[in-house]
């Protein structure tokens, strides 16, 4: 029953939101001026009406006065509740109309002055990014914004009130109106509480002010209301794309405060999947992104550690089966902890990686049966789990998660051991549960499908070294950790009663695990092949075989280990080695080549030895030189072997050189039987290359073992170059031997030839290839050849490759066909060429030169030469390819002098080959050789009188002076790859450059008239500081030649001087 008070304010209510029709109006404005003007007659009040001016005046003026109405119902309903609670009454009804009345009162103070009042004030607020949305098209008027201010704060802060009456302490209205207050308008409100209470200092002025005092008041609200309605309220906000930034920012913070709450994760959940369960078609990624977002956002005052350890156990705890958790949250939950454990846009990856997997982890690699059972005591905190809870967790995770290799790496690999000795244990079990032993599985195949080579073959061979432990199940049916301690297995006698029992029992068979080898060889090669992952049965191969041979050298291994590794051996070969199957590891040569690999490895290991002898042997005189009478180690069975040793010892390296050797045996008829094997098809074959190189240049190699080394990359050069040209290149009959593919062919079949002449022949075919065809009218450059673009990187590396070949004709016709490719190709091969070799000039590799590296680089720039000699007049228009790179080597100190003088020779070369070509850079190169004759240039020591001569020097002052003097002419015959820019090899390199230069600058001013004769002149500046420096080099540098070069470059100069005056 209503009192007559609220009976009153409700008709009131009536009137104001227009529960009756008004007569005569035609318009919004006029509608509401006719309930304003009943409105004010039933309650008596000053009519006002005719003093606004606009339909916003009007509804404005409607907002404060249903607000005003609003006040006085809350009112009415707080004290009579307060009143109610202390004796029994009557209660105040309200109907369903006046609810209606008091939603719609509620609706007109927001829309008509909340929102108006925000919008205006927003819009006065500066913002510090510079691409800010604007709210509105229309211009709004800034004058009015302090009443505006003072207007929202006074109705943001009526309408908390509301709610919280006597403040952040006092209790709060239990009301109608509060209800849907909050359960309908609640973003309504919190989004102007934090644009005045949440306002930053450095965007506030005189006209808008922070509001202290409201913060308290809005988090107090917040807290009253579940986590899913406050978490709903502040999605709204964050969604809204007008949305100001600093507000942004503290949705988020409140956000993140409301996750700490308890079930904070499973209230957002609640709000952002409010309609139950989800398909797999429909499902939303954007919000399950969103919550990723947000459970990373760390609430600013808080470490990262103390908010993952609230947030990270209840996402456990939503995934759990134990729990009873809908299968969207559960779902959610999975793909928020894989967005927390992935490295992407993730900056607390650590802290949340380390807690995730240390829950889901430890469980399972617990070696004891006390701690398990500590761990079940002490799970109140929901981040300790059994190891049957955190197996249902692990698939739980893997089935509502992305199947991100990374991902299911990083959980699986440290407890696969476990897992799998789990999986051992319960298939030895009859009556154990089928649903574990399948999730078990599931989980192996799942790791083994995903896991990378190295990281699988790392993880299985810590399950032949033992780890994983023992497990069985107790009475309750679940999974426990065996003490292994005084259970260690030991050698027990097979006695024939235990035969024959085991023949009755049919227990007895061939694979049978008789020792209680750990693992058991045939169960763990059936799992090797239920992963179907040849790669890792294959790696797994030869590393046992490894181990299994460094086993049996060994003399203190253990016996029962060794015989683990032969017996896996033996079960992969009767497992893996039958039939046509992918798994057959003796049909893939990919095994041959890692025993090729690792003899490669072995034998430049064992080169490194009698370096260490001989540096051990030069230190001097040592306790083995004093020794008289030999030491005899072996006793009396010295004298015991073969006769055969007696002719004398075998030499350092002997057995290494023939492992090697065997090995590069193998690796050419691997090569020669499998037509189809490359680089491309086969990775493995890159790292044999790399070594195949390294053995080539090493100095303690054989020569035997270098021409093999170089004949194998050549066939892998080869015949990558054949596996990368298209499949219509194939030969296909006789009719076609003429054509450019089929000779193509031909020639990468002559290359792989052990024959010398044979190889060069194929060289020399190449070569036809990649000339062009007719000669281009202008001169230089020709048309393209008919070989197809595709093949040009594999014909060009098999050049490059023969640069290096010692032979001279192999040389030759290496030159000639990068030549001629250069010739065909043009701009393209140049470029290559040129970026080869100005490679590593830069970089911590630049200070390191080895003598094979810069015979590479002086190679390859005589062959540039010949491509620079050929290019003729047109190479201007490759010279913006050549020159800068040549120019940086040049100005690179740190590089060794010989490179540094052939760049110059090139640019000297392309000087005498097109002076045209050079001119652009003419004043580039010009002064960077002034610079380098005036810093490198050497002064000879001065003769003095005999009466002027003073006595020499101390020995020890002068030795080193006298010795790098003496040294230097001849430096680089005995250090190729010295840096002493001192040299005079490369100030008369700079000389011939500078003459070349100067030349081709009086040749185009003779030619030239008018304006054009500007284009080809030097600088004055840079004209008298050459000639200056030319000049002192002439009378003063050490080295004759230099002298007189220095006197010709500045008679050159002279003549440029002359041409560019004109006479």
């Amino acid at each position: 029953m209503q009192s007559s008070q609220l009976k009153l304010l409700i008709e009131r209510a009536a009137l104001l939101v227009g529960s009756s029709r008004s007569q005569g109006a035609a318009t919004l404005e006029d509608v509401l001026r006719s309930r304003l003007a009943q409105f004010y007659a039933h309650s008596d009040g000053e009519q006002i009406v005719v003093a606004l001016v606009s339909l916003e005046d009007v509804q404005s003026q409607t907002a404060r006065e249903a607000l005003r109405l609003l006040e006085h119902i809350q009112l009415h309903l707080a004290g009579k509740a307060r009143h109610d609670s202390g004796h029994t009454g009557q209660e105040e009804l309200l109907g369903t109309r006046d609810l209606i009345h008091i939603r719609t009162l509620l609706s007109l103070v927001f829309k008509w002055a909340i929102a108006p009042l925000q919008r205006r004030v927003c819009a006065s607020i500066p913002t510090t990014g510079g691409s800010r949305r604007k709210i509105e098209a229309r211009i709004i008027d800034l004058t009015t914004v302090p009443d505006d201010y003072v207007c929202l704060k006074d109705a943001v802060t009526r309408l908390v009130l509301l709610v919280l009456p006597t403040g952040v302490q006092g209790p709060p209205n239990a009301t109608v109106l509060s209800s849907v207050l909050l359960d309908k308008h609640l973003p309504d409100l919190l989004m102007p509480s934090l644009v005045l209470g949440w306002l930053p200092k450095s965007l506030a002025s005189e006209s808008v002010s922070p509001l202290n005092d409201l913060r308290p008041m809005v988090i107090r609200l917040m807290h009253m209301l579940p986590v899913s309605k406050s978490i709903t309220a502040l999605s709204t906000i964050l969604s809204d794309p007008n949305t100001l930034p600093y507000v942004r920012r503290s949705c988020s913070y409140l956000m993140s405060r409301q996750l700490l709450r308890r079930d904070g994760v499973r209230g957002l959940l609640l709000a952002l999947f409010p309609d139950g369960d989800l398909s797999e078609e429909n499902a939303p990624l954007e919000k399950f992104e969103s919550v990723g977002r947000v459970l990373l956002t760390v609430p600013a005052g808080m470490t990262a550690s103390d908010y993952f350890d609230v947030v990270l156990p209840q996402l456990l705890t939503l995934m759990s089966s134990s729990f009873d958790v809908p299968p969207t949250q559960r779902r959610v939950a999975a793909f928020a902890l894989s967005r927390l454990l992935l490295p992407e846009n993730n900056p607390h990856h650590t802290v949340t990686t380390r807690t995730v997997l240390s829950a889901l982890h430890k469980p399972l690699l617990q070696g004891t049966e006390e701690l398990t059972q500590q761990q079940d005591d002490s799970a109140e905190d929901g981040i300790h789990l059994s190891p049957g809870a955190a197996l249902d967790n692990l698939q739980t995770f893997l089935v509502n998660t992305d199947p991100s290799p990374t991902l299911i790496s990083a959980t699986m690999t440290p407890i696969i051991p476990s897992v799998y000795a789990m999986s051992y244990s319960l298939d030895r079990i009859k009556s154990a549960d089928p649903a574990m032993k399948a999730t078990l599985k599931g989980l192996l195949e799942t790791w083994g499908r995903l896991v990378g080579n190295v990281e699988g073959t790392a993880a299985l061979w810590l399950i032949v070294s033992g780890e994983g432990g023992e497990w069985k199940l107790d009475v309750a049916g679940n999974i426990r950790p065996v003490n292994s301690q005084g259970t260690g297995g030991s050698l027990a006698l097979f006695t024939p009663n235990d035969l024959q029992r085991a023949e009755e029992q049919g227990e007895l068979d061939v694979d049978a695990n008789i020792l209680d080898l750990r693992p058991d060889p045939y169960h763990f090669v059936a799992f090797l092949k239920s992963l179907n992952r040849v790669d890792i049965v294959s790696d797994m191969f030869v590393r046992l075989l490894d181990a299994y041979r460094e086993s049996k050298d060994a003399k203190d291994s253990d016996p029962l280990r060794t015989l683990l590794y032969l017996q896996l051996v033996v079960q992969i070969h009767s497992q893996l080695s039958s039939g046509d199957s992918s798994l057959n590891v003796l049909k893939k040569p990919a095994h041959i080549f890692s025993f090729i690999k690792h003899a490669l490895e072995t034998s430049q290991q064992q080169s490194q030895k009698p370096v260490a002898t001989q540096r051990r042997t030069s230190q001097g005189l040592t306790l083995e030189d004093l020794r008289i009478v030999e030491h005899e180690e072996h006793g009396e069975d010295t004298d015991v072997g073969d006769s055969d040793d007696e002719d004398g010892s075998h030499p350092p390296g002997a057995d290494g050189d023939e492992m090697t050797s065997t090995a590069l045996d193998l690796l050419l008829s691997a090569l020669e039987a499998n037509p189809d094997l490359s680089t491309e098809n086969t990775p493995i074959l890159n790292d044999i290359f790399l070594l195949l190189d390294k053995l080539a240049r090493a100095d303690t190699s054989s020569e035997a073992l270098k021409t093999l080394a170089r004949e194998a990359r050549m066939v892998l050069i080869a015949r990558l170059a054949s596996t990368s040209a298209p499949s219509s290149s194939k030969l296909k009959s006789s009719a076609e031997d003429t054509s450019p593919s089929n000779t193509y062919q031909k020639a990468l079949k002559l290359l792989q030839d052990p024959l010398l002449p044979v190889r060069a022949h194929g060289l020399l075919l190449l070569r036809q290839l990649v000339s062009p065809r007719q000669p281009n009218e202008r001169g230089g450059l020709s048309t393209d050849p008919g070989i197809d673009r595709a093949l040009v990187p594999g014909i060009l590396s098999i050049f490059l490759q023969s640069l290096q070949d010692d032979d001279s004709y192999i040389f030759l016709n290496a030159v000639q066909g990068l030549a001629a490719m250069v010739d065909g190709f043009g701009k393209e091969v140049l470029a290559g060429l040129v970026e080869i070799y100005a490679k590593g000039i830069d970089g911590i590799g630049a200070s390191t030169w080895t003598k094979q590296d810069l015979n590479v680089k002086t190679r390859l720039g005589e062959a540039l030469g010949q491509v620079i000699r050929r290019c003729g007049d047109a190479l201007p228009k490759y010279i913006d390819q050549v020159a800068p790179s040549l120019i940086a080597i040049v100005r690179s100190p740190h590089l060794p002098t010989a490179l540094r003088t052939s760049s110059v020779a090139l640019l000297a070369q392309c000087a005498s080959t097109s002076p045209l070509a050079v001119l652009p850079w003419s004043t580039d190169m010009f002064s960077g050789m002034v610079d380098l004759l005036q810093l490198e240039s050497v002064q000879a020591p001065q003769v003095l009188p005999k009466w002027k001569k003073q006595p020499p020097p101390a020995e020890d002052d002068n030795k080193g002076l006298s010795a790098s003097k003496a040294l230097r002419p001849d430096y680089t015959d005995f250090k190729p790859t010295t840096n002493d820019p001192k040299i005079p090899i490369l100030r008369r390199s700079a000389l011939h450059l500078l003459v070349l230069l100067t030349r081709a600058c009086v040749s185009q001013l003779d030619g030239s008239v008018g304006s054009a004769r500007v284009l080809y002149a030097l600088p004055g500046e840079l004209m008298r500081r050459a000639k200056s420096t030319v000049s002192y080099v002439a009378a003063t540098d050490e080295d004759g030649v230099v002298r007189v070069m220095a006197r010709e470059t500045r008679e050159e100069l002279d003549a440029l001087a002359e041409a560019m005056l004109g006479l």
